[in-house]
């Protein structure tokens, strides 16, 4: 029998987030049985017209497979802010040809994107995910969320695989080195980091942080942290590549993600399939991947002192370390590529067989 044929639309493997990291995983080894990929590049990290000419070239190539029905099935990949802009003409063109949209959510923000939003831009984006046949999320709590703008009906819950996982590799717990790895943005918990890091150097001198990722903080989370002596214990790495990332997390004992919101972060798999516990907050697809007190902890948004009090204490006790990273690895170890791949399948035959 011969496959379903999927486009797929979305970031380069290579740009820098998760959606970047997930797209990856895709090209590489997912592979739901009875279908087949078409990758097609809509955004890169380029400049502004480097953007928009990947975009507009990305827009007709896929007007070319869609008019000589060449695929059977649209999967995007979208986020919210410019990706959601960037995603409005794809699913526009789907919709028009008849063929099936599958719209894969990667998201952090819905107060910024739709809370706040104006009145035309919600209409906006309830008539643009209500052209999507399906809506995948990452956890029950955005099924929720989106449930306001969409069809419950439409709305599945698919959780992100792990993508990095060394069977052979355990961290040395004593390094005492903590490891982020996200967007330098408020988001992301980066208005609380310094007081994080000064409250632990102050009960651990000898920790340190490695910061990585690069965003619209940089420059003031420098200066705090130059303003509280902290150059020392606090490296900022900027954006690393995917070689680095894993030297980097094979360096550490443990990670931190002190977000405010978020979707499935697949920073945080990387890390438990390195055998790191986790410190992070008690928000979005989280706590489906951090069981607190077992794999890490789980603390309250904002709580700088919470979350420096769980660093701390695991910092002191290496023998917990090793504990919640051996838990936190086999959580990442159950999160296979090819589990996921049989849930995508169902998604896809459900869709399929609803419009034949």
């Amino acid at each position: 029998m011969q496959a379903h044929k999927v486009c797929m639309l979305g970031t380069s493997p290579n740009s820098k987030g998760g959606i970047g990291t997930v797209v990856k995983g895709f090209n590489d080894s997912v592979r739901p049985q009875g279908y087949s990929f078409e990758h097609i590049v809509t955004h890169a990290d380029y400049g502004k017209a480097g953007k928009s000419a990947l975009a507009l070239a990305a827009y007709f190539k896929c007007l070319s497979r869609l008019t000589t029905n060449n695929y059977d099935l649209v999967h995007i990949h979208s986020a919210f802010g410019a990706s959601f802009t960037r995603s409005i003409p794809f699913i526009e063109l789907a919709a028009k040809r008849g063929v099936p949209i599958v719209n894969h959510l990667h998201s952090d923000d819905w107060e910024m994107f739709y809370n706040s939003a104006s009145a035309e831009k919600r209409n906006l984006i309830s008539r643009v995910y209500a052209k999507c046949d399906k809506l995948i999320v990452l956890s029950e709590e955005w099924r929720t969320i989106l449930s306001s703008v969409v069809s419950r009906d439409k709305i599945v819950v698919l959780e992100n695989f792990s993508p990095v996982f060394d069977p052979s590799f355990l961290p040395d717990y004593n390094c005492k080195v903590v490891v982020f790895m996200s967007r330098i943005e408020k988001i992301k918990g980066c208005d609380i980091l310094p007081r994080i890091c000064e409250m632990v150097v102050t009960r651990v001198p000898d920790a340190s942080f490695l910061i990585c990722g690069e965003g619209s903080m940089e420059d003031s989370l420098r200066n705090e942290l130059a303003e509280r002596s902290l150059e020392s214990n606090v490296k900022l790495m900027g954006w690393i590549d995917s070689e680095r990332k894993l030297n980097l997390l094979k360096s550490g004992a443990l990670f931190l993600l002190p977000s405010y919101g978020e979707g499935m972060p697949m920073c945080i798999l990387e890390a438990m399939g390195m055998g790191l516990p986790v410190v992070a907050t008690d928000v979005g697809g989280v706590p489906r991947l951090v069981e607190n007190g077992i794999s890490g902890y789980l603390c309250e948004p904002g709580n700088a002192e919470a979350i420096a009090y769980a660093i701390v204490n695991l910092l002191e006790h290496p023998e917990m370390l090793l504990r919640m990273g051996v838990e936190a690895k086999a959580r990442a170890a159950s999160r296979s590529v090819e589990a996921y791949g049989e849930r995508l399948k169902a998604i896809y035959d459900d869709l399929i067989g609803e419009v034949l």
